[in-house]
C-alpha cells in the first residue's frame, strides 16, 4: 500500500470536563482550529497545522487533509473508525504511575495501551478494551498512540482547562502526531 492510499485519522479521546482528561479534546482543536492553534504556535505553524488537518465529518477523498475526530468518551463507537481507516493515531492523557512527570509525552503501540490507559469512569471502556473488541470482531488497522502524563483528572469541580504541565506538552504531542503520521510541515 503506497503512502498516498493510506487512509489516516487522528482520534482524540477524553472528557474535557475533567481538567487534564480534556487533553485529547484540546489537541483536536489545536490541529483543526486556527484560533486554538495560535494559542500554542506562531502564525506560520498554526496555518500549516490547519492546512494539514480537518475536523472529521466523513472520509472525503477530495480533501487531502487528515481528519481529526474529537471522540470524547465514545467507547465502542470507535469500532467503525478502526474498520474504515488504515492508520489511526490515538491521542489521550495517560497515567504511567506515581513517578511519572506530569506533561511527559509518550508514544506507544496498542499492545502497551492497557498499562497506560486511564479509566474514564465506571461506565466507560478504556481505549485498549475497545481495540481488543474491534480485533475480536475482525477489524484491525495500524494504531499508534500519543499520550501525555496527567497531573489531575479528578478536579473537585468540573473544569474545562489543562494544568500548566499538560498544556506545556502540547507542542511535543503535536510533533509526535506529525511524526507518527509521517507528515512534515514546512513553515
Amino acid at each position: 500500500m503506497s503512502k498516498e492510499t493510506v487512509k489516516q485519522m487522528v482520534v482524540c479521546v477524553g472528557n474535557m470536563l475533567l481538567l487534564d482528561e480534556g487533553f485529547g479534546s484540546y489537541m483536536s482543536k489545536v490541529l483543526t482550529q486556527i484560533e486554538t492553534a495560535r494559542e500554542v504556535f506562531d502564525e506560520a505553524h498554526a496555518q500549516a497545522l490547519v492546512a494539514s488537518f480537518r475536523e472529521y465529518e466523513s472520509y472525503a477523498q477530495e480533501d487531502s487533509r487528515i481528519p481529526v475526530l474529537d471522540a470524547g468518551t465514545m467507547g465502542m463507537g470507535l469500532i467503525p473508525y478502526i474498520r474504515d481507516f488504515d492508520r489511526l493515531v490515538i491521542v489521550d492523557v495517560v497515567d504511567c504511575g506515581p513517578d511519572a512527570m506530569p506533561g511527559t509525552c509518550y508514544t506507544f503501540g496498542p499492545e502497551d495501551m492497557a498499562q497506560y490507559s486511564v479509566m474514564h469512569s465506571l461506565h466507560d471502556m478504556r481505549v485498549s478494551d475497545v481495540l481488543t473488541n474491534a480485533r475480536l470482531a475482525g477489524h484491525d488497522c495500524d494504531i499508534r498512540c500519543v499520550g501525555v502524563q496527567k497531573k489531575n483528572i479528578a478536579p473537585s469541580e468540573l473544569t474545562i482547562d489543562l494544568t500548566d504541565e499538560v498544556r506545556a506538552s502540547v507542542p511535543y504531542a503535536v510533533d509526535a502526531v506529525l511524526e507518527l503520521l509521517e507528515i512534515k510541515i514546512e513553515v
